[in-house]
């Protein structure tokens, strides 16, 4: 093979070589595209916003809260009963449930905790709960809490009638708060430690 002969050979290589390197090039260009634009499509598809708060004598709080009741007495019924309200607004765009959890409760000096390892159970609670002549009560309204400006509320309350139908409960217990509380006037006769939650409607 002569000089003249080798050259054009090389060049035939070469030109070979560098149309399959342009044919691989456009084909990675064409595959990156495709999948660009599958993952951009999978990015941008729309999640909806969740923006729950929580508020209480007009200033917002946390979902960890604490309410704190003075004095207990006999005849806290009608307008003279313990309540504690919390609205909720719903600035998301989901509809909302609403739901609580119980940490700790204390009455008169003595304190539940509820879970762990050395807690009661919410059923153990309850029991302990109903020895008591008074009623601790926490309801929910979540009928209107829907997306976009709904609202609903917790209504954390304490009832105690002056007479349960036991005049020797009534008594004991009326003279124990009173004691309570003159032995111990800076501090609460009852604190219920919550979590209050907020979590999406299934629709």
């Amino acid at each position: 093979m002569n000089m003249h002969k080798f050259i054009k050979t090389i060049k035939r290589i070469k030109i070979k070589n560098l149309l399959i390197l342009i044919i691989l090039l456009l084909f990675n260009t064409y595959a990156w595209f495709i999948y660009s634009t599958k993952v951009n499509t999978e990015i941008t598809a729309h999640v909806s916003s969740w923006n729950i708060k929580f508020v209480s004598d007009n200033q917002e709080i946390t979902s960890d809260m604490t309410i704190e009741i003075e004095r207990i007495f006999p005849g806290m019924e009608g307008d003279k009963k313990f309540e504690k309200i919390v609205q909720v607004k719903n600035q998301g765009e989901k509809s909302a449930i609403l739901g609580y959890t119980i940490r700790e409760i204390t009455i008169m000096g003595e304190t539940y905790t509820i879970g762990g390892e050395n807690g009661k159970t919410e059923e153990e609670l309850n029991k302990i709960l109903d020895e008591y002549p008074f009623k601790i009560k926490i309801e929910t309204n979540d009928e209107n809490l829907k997306g976009e400006n709904g609202e609903g509320k917790f209504i954390i309350s304490l009832e105690w009638p002056f007479e349960s139908g036991n005049d020797e409960l009534d008594t004991y217990w009326g003279n124990k708060a009173y004691e309570y509380y003159s032995i111990h006037p800076d501090k609460n006769s009852v604190e219920l430690k919550i979590i209050l939650n907020a979590s999406q409607k299934a629709e």
